[in-house]
């Protein structure tokens, strides 16, 4: 149990799945890791309750396609979906949360998304403040060493920030701006195939010098709008999965144009639309990603809840090929 308080909810688990532990585990299957932590962010906290959130939205989505309806057409890619029956997901509950000890926190996410990786499952980790895409993914990150020590992988970033900085502040080098950073100091990451999307507003030259230096890539959200949302993925895709089998994803919802997602931690403007971010997932939904992050939502900043349905759309694209079984 987190020692953060919890909001009320009316779910308990994402998209409905059953309840389990990372013993439960089988490969391919994916394991939900729960990271109600937001206590380093700068501002706008209030996204320790995101993970609870993404659980009632997503139940709603499962709701809304009744237990009896088995198939479903998808009239964007012109195909019929059909419902998986099998145990496609266990929801492993939340980490433990540490408020006073970053390095507690840390090695409690990164121990659960570690045991995810090394059961051969898919880690799908809900934030909370983008720092804990670094735990999740130094935990994915052992966890492939588990299972074969040369194993190497790939990153992808949808992101309205860098999140290069290396110290930012009172909070060091572990924070919401240093999550990119720690990232690629992991063995078994190569730097040369790591990718952000979305990119807006002014950023440090200095970083992004470095991550040109590395043989990384970043596509602004101008480049979004300019070359196509499904390119850009394309282009992402093929840039961090060369060499290696696996690809870990962070999806940072702040993307978005903040016209349209008021409740995140750190606000975007001329950011991606939804359509855009929905267009880049159908193309992801597709890779050979085997470990997944979706970090700041922040429901105490959106009364109206409509930044949780969107996050939880998200995930329901990304997931299509787990959650359905297609045909003509």
């Amino acid at each position: 149990m987190s020692n953060y308080p919890k909001m009320n909810t009316v779910a308990s688990s994402l998209f409905g799945a059953p309840l389990g532990s990372p013993k439960q585990l089988k490969p391919g299957v994916l394991g939900v890791v729960g990271m109600p932590s937001d206590w380093t962010h700068s501002s706008r906290i209030g996204t320790r309750f995101g993970p609870d959130a993404l659980r009632v939205a997503t139940t709603e989505i499962s709701k809304s396609i009744s237990n009896d309806q088995t198939e479903l057409f998808d009239p964007t890619v012109k195909s019929v979906l059909r419902k998986r029956q099998d145990g496609w997901i266990i929801d492993c509950g939340d980490a433990d949360i540490f408020p006073d000890s970053v390095e507690d926190t840390t090695e409690s996410i990164a121990s659960m998304t570690q045991a995810v990786t090394a059961a051969g499952a898919i880690p799908l980790a809900l934030g909370g403040d983008h720092y804990n895409g670094y735990p999740s993914c130094l935990g994915y990150s052992r966890g492939l060493l588990d299972r074969d020590p040369n194993r190497k992988f790939g990153y992808i970033q949808v992101d309205g920030h860098l999140d290069f900085t290396n110290r930012l502040g009172a909070w060091g080098k572990y924070n919401h701006a240093t999550n990119g950073r720690r990232i690629t100091e992991v063995s078994n990451i190569i730097q040369a195939n790591m990718v952000w999307i979305g990119i807006s507003g002014w950023i440090d030259g200095g970083e992004y010098e470095l991550i040109e230096s590395m043989g990384g890539k970043v596509f602004s959200s101008q480049d979004v709008h300019r070359l196509g949302s499904a390119k850009v993925m394309e282009l992402a895709i093929e840039h961090a999965t060369r060499g290696c089998e696996s690809l870990y994803v962070s999806l940072c919802i702040d993307a978005m144009d903040a016209g349209y997602l008021p409740g995140t931690g750190s606000i975007v403007h001329s950011g991606i639309t939804p359509r855009q971010y929905c267009q880049m997932l159908d193309i992801l939904s597709e890779a050979p990603f085997d470990g997944l992050d979706i970090v700041e939502t922040c429901p105490p900043l959106d009364p109206s809840g409509r930044t949780q349905q969107i996050a939880g759309h998200l995930l329901l694209r990304t997931l299509r090929k787990y959650m359905f079984q297609t045909g003509k």
